[in-house]
């Protein structure tokens, strides 16, 4: 059963800037990926407080909780933490779907 889209409405105006945001979140996804595995929290907290810090102002609410969540998880040391929460934001980011009002 696949499971549904994340349709997320975004505001016209940001066609612009959205596909970087977004392209740029799929760099986080690699390099956070890489950095559970390399037990780098401090990577981890820093692309969890950049993901917090932005995605809300960019109409992505749910990748500002999750930059809270991996930075919490990373500032604990909690490596199963942060594998779930990795699969989640592989989730999310797979699941996306932008439509412009």
């Amino acid at each position: 059963m696949a499971l549904e889209p994340i349709v997320i409405s975004v505001e016209s105006d940001m066609a612009d800037l959205v596909p970087l945001f977004l392209n740029q979140r799929r760099l986080d996804q690699a390099a956070v990926a890489a950095a559970i595995a390399a037990r780098d929290f401090e990577a981890v907290r820093r692309i969890g407080h950049a993901m917090a810090g932005a995605g809300t102002s960019y109409g992505f609410a749910a990748l500002s909780l999750l930059g809270e969540r991996l930075g919490q998880a990373a500032r604990a040391g909690d490596v199963a933490g942060l594998e779930a929460l990795r699969c989640d934001f592989d989730d999310y980011m797979s699941r996306l779907f932008v439509k412009y009002m």
